[in-house]
């Protein structure tokens, strides 16, 4: 009877301990290291796209600012491909269906009436604009989507991704 009396002691303080667990203590240095995020390392696009950008449409972005972008739009894994004249872009436009072309605001009638031309009427235009013209109401209902000079990475991914979604 001791024995099993005892034994349920034993067992009622080995669960008792179990419930009520002692504080537990760390060395410091890994109790900092503790809690840390994985860091951003890339995007990934929901929706590869083929992207035709034509000659320089942002003017205020250096050319190392303009290859970190498209090298951002390439990791992100669209298919970019990149046209400096109207022959070179016409010339694209008949060998390749393009989901987005991106251009200068100036730019954009050519460019519209060179996908018309080769039949490349699905394709989205999104032009780039200034600053001082981000307000202007005719423009923007001109068209789906458009980005203002200077933008981020980010934010031609997101425009990318609702032009192909519309």
């Amino acid at each position: 009877m001791n024995r099993i009396l005892l034994a349920s002691a034993a067992l009622a303080g080995a669960l008792a301990l179990s419930l009520f667990p002692a504080p537990a203590f760390a060395c410091g240095e890994a109790m900092l290291n503790s809690g840390k995020g994985l860091p951003y390392q890339s995007y990934l696009a929901p929706r590869p796209a083929v992207v035709l950008i034509y000659a320089t449409p942002d003017p205020t972005a250096s050319a190392s600012q303009r290859e970190a972008l498209f090298s951002g739009l390439k990791k992100a894994g669209h298919t970019v491909t990149m046209v400096g004249d109207a022959a070179a872009l016409t010339s694209a436009l008949r060998e390749r269906h393009y989901d987005v072309v991106i251009s200068a605001l100036d730019a954009a009638e050519s460019v519209t009436a060179a996908a018309q031309e080769t039949q490349q009427g699905k394709t989205a235009l999104v032009p780039v604009m200034a600053r001082s013209e981000a307000n202007s109401l005719q423009v923007r209902g001109k068209y789906s989507a458009v980005l203002v000079d200077g933008a981020s990475l980010g934010q031609y991914l997101k425009i990318i991704n609702t032009v192909l979604a519309l």
